[in-house]
């Protein structure tokens, strides 16, 4: 009888050892701090929230001075913050974020959003600007435009570090980052810096500019004009000079696979055939030139941070078609999609599926 007895309890014998020996080595990873360090890296990470305070500026309407644009931001998914805030506190950095060609107020909105929620993903909680210039014209009325709104964007610059510095005592950094036409209003504001006497005799400086596929020729970083010249519409006009003079860090990301930028045989062909001239965006500045010191002058290749996705804003359409095809979409691959550098959102919800090439940004800030 003993013997059934314990032959029936075994089983239940057997759970109890099992259980006894995994809390056995259970205890000991906790005290060891094997375990204990994994689980509240997951916790810590899961807990961590980064939320980048959105501001606008605008020169819509041919304004003479960037203006604070009340409301909110895309899709009202928050409120933009008054750019006087930023004059009153003056926060350790800023980055203004500048968009490119031919969008409206509503798409340019979307961009920033879309760094935003970038900046959000790679834990930069940096306060962004975005500024909205009317670009939703023609090629070419848009560069005349960009060229215009940089002297625009330079005084509001200005006036933002030269208040921090002699109203509130402190030195603040102010970054950009600029995509596609947006680079011509970047290169546009340094010169316009360069001109304003006040900002050299504070010794002022723009502490980093990344310029995103950036849609101007790729001699436009030169210091020597005689290094233009490749194409008949050539302005004759370089900013290399301005980049060293007024740029602690300068990143240029480029990629080779850019639909928009790079040349190709068959249509569409954007950039090489508005302007006969291959960008800075294609495959960094031109070789040969004189260029600023590598100190502060970089050339990144970006191409596989643009995921073969053909929507980076969500509106459920391709961003490239083919205009010779109709329902026929040119990107088909990595690298090919010239609108996400800021990032991919989803067409189902909206958020963020990809940061384009902000994580390049992000990386840059923190170790230049």
């Amino acid at each position: 009888m003993s013997y059934i007895h314990i032959e029936k309890q075994f089983p239940q014998l057997l759970i109890f050892v099992i259980l006894a020996f995994i809390l056995l080595i259970t205890s000991s990873l906790f005290s060891s701090g094997l375990l204990f360090p994994i689980i509240k890296a997951v916790s810590a990470q899961s807990a961590v929230t980064t939320t980048v305070q959105p501001y606008e500026i605008t020169t819509r309407g041919n304004l003479p001075y960037p203006t604070s644009v009340q409301g909110n931001g895309y899709n009202n998914k928050y409120p933009l913050l008054n750019v006087q805030q930023l004059f009153n506190n003056c926060p350790n950095e800023i980055a203004i974020i500048v968009h490119g060609w031919p969008l409206n107020e509503t798409q340019a909105k979307e961009r920033f959003d879309r760094a935003k929620m970038s900046l959000e993903h790679d834990q930069y909680p940096v306060p962004i600007v975005g500024f909205s210039w009317e670009s939703n014209t023609t090629w070419t009325n848009a560069k005349q435009i960009a060229n215009e709104n940089g002297p625009k964007l330079a005084h509001f610059i200005f006036d933002y570090k030269n208040t921090c510095k002699h109203q509130h005592n402190k030195d603040v950094n102010v970054r950009i980052v600029a995509h596609s036409l947006g680079a011509r209003v970047v290169l546009s504001t340094l010169e316009g810096l360069n001109n304003i006497a006040a900002w050299n005799t504070n010794h002022f400086k723009i502490t980093s500019v990344h310029l995103m596929g950036p849609a101007v020729d790729d001699e436009e970083v030169s210091r020597n004009p005689s290094d233009t010249g490749d194409s008949f519409l050539d302005d004759d006009i370089v900013y290399g000079k301005f980049i060293q003079k007024e740029v602690v860090h300068f990143f240029n990301l480029y990629d080779r696979e850019d639909n928009m930028l790079k040349p190709a045989l068959f249509p569409p062909v954007y950039y090489p055939a508005f302007e006969g001239d291959l960008p800075l965006g294609y495959q960094g500045k031109q070789a040969g030139i004189d260029s600023p010191p590598s100190s502060i002058y970089r050339d990144i290749n970006v191409e596989n941070e643009m995921r073969n996705i053909d929507d980076s804003d969500g509106d459920h359409k391709c961003d490239l078609p083919n205009p010779f095809i109709p329902g026929s979409c040119t990107i088909n691959a990595v690298g090919e999609n010239h609108l996400g550098y800021f990032g991919f959102r989803s067409a189902v919800n909206g958020t963020l599926i990809d940061d384009g090439a902000m994580n390049v940004v992000v990386s840059n800030w923190r170790n230049p």
